[in-house]
């Protein structure tokens, strides 16, 4: 991924889609990925979700092996905005989860 774009995702919301200006109060969230996905050749990288049931794509990062938040057992990490867009992204990846989980 172009270092370019890497940066701009780092000031993105996943959620809005807002640019988050600097100095400003970032709010990011750890997830866990399906044990079936394979994301190690994606560390440190973004990677984009289909949300499908929310008509959106998110991306989030790939933390490397050696970070805290991998140490904290989480697999992605999403940046938002607001609290607000935090616990709207949370919920529509819940929601997602859990009708896919149905399906099942």
């Amino acid at each position: 991924m172009d270092s370019q774009i890497r940066d701009r995702l780092l000031r993105t919301c996943a959620w809005c889609n807002e640019i988050i200006p600097p100095d400003t109060e970032v709010f990011g969230f750890g997830a866990k990925a399906s044990a079936s996905v394979d994301l190690s050749d994606k560390e440190g990288e973004f990677v984009s979700l289909e949300l499908a049931l929310a008509g959106k794509t998110v991306f989030a990062l790939v933390p490397t092996a050696s970070s805290q938040v991998r140490a904290q057992g989480y697999d992605l990490v999403f940046l938002a905005c607001s609290q607000d867009c935090a616990e709207s992204l949370k919920d529509a990846l819940e929601f997602e989860k859990d009708v896919y989980e149905e399906d099942l």
